[in-house]
């Protein structure tokens, strides 16, 4: 499965609904948010909660921290409030997951394979990428260490094809209630089902039944 990103770079927020600081404020935080989210594999979603942006000191780089600081994005005695613009969440998010996602060439290097292989899998949906300015980005939360997770082809192939990236990066790292056990103490995500080695047409089933909210 692949998505048509957006020509415009994560660098530039010269495209952003207005361009005042406090709307650069706002993406900066949903950005450092977004990107602490994605790389612990956990939903975007949640990204804006005040325990994430309580956890944002230890989970940036200190460039990535000072930088924030430097446009009044973070400040550590007071927790950023999650109050911008959808539109702007929005954005924010995509950027981060643009730029916490892997190459084609990464992906190829992760799962021991030539990147020509890792090209044919985007054709074939049975790995998600986002074309972006000519190439490719594939989202971390379908890999676990060196190889993919159980029954992804299969599960992306049973997803609508018009989602949006953001919905299918939430959808595999959400909890859902649909999946959760007698003996689960909580609700699992999809991946975190498959990860566990429960069936995979459970999670095919829910594919095929999935709109967007």
């Amino acid at each position: 499965m692949t998505e048509r990103a957006s020509t415009h770079s994560a660098e530039s927020s010269d495209y952003l609904p207005g361009d005042t600081a406090a709307e650069k404020r706002s993406l900066a935080k949903w950005y450092a948010a977004a990107r602490a989210a994605l790389a612990r594999n956990r939903p975007l979603t949640s990204a804006a909660t005040p325990a994430v942006y309580r956890s944002l000191a230890t989970d940036l780089s200190v460039a990535e921290t000072a930088a924030l600081r430097s446009v009044g994005a973070y400040k550590s005695e007071a927790p950023i409030r999650a109050d911008s613009d959808p539109l702007i969440r929005s954005q924010a998010q995509y950027m981060a997951l643009l730029e916490e996602s892997l190459s084609a060439a990464e992906a190829g290097e992760l799962l021991q394979v030539d990147v020509s292989r890792v090209r044919q899998r985007l054709r074939d949906r049975s790995l998600f990428g986002i074309e972006h300015e000519g190439s490719w980005r594939l989202p971390r939360f379908q890999f676990e260490r060196r190889v993919v997770i159980p029954g992804l082809a299969q599960i992306l192939k049973a997803l609508p094809p018009d989602l949006f990236a953001l919905d299918i990066v939430d959808w595999f790292l959400l909890p859902d209630p649909d999946l959760q056990l007698d003996s689960d103490a909580a609700p699992p995500s999809p991946r975190e089902w498959l990860l566990s080695g429960r069936p995979i047409e459970t999670v095919v089933k829910l594919a095929r039944d999935f709109t967007r909210g």
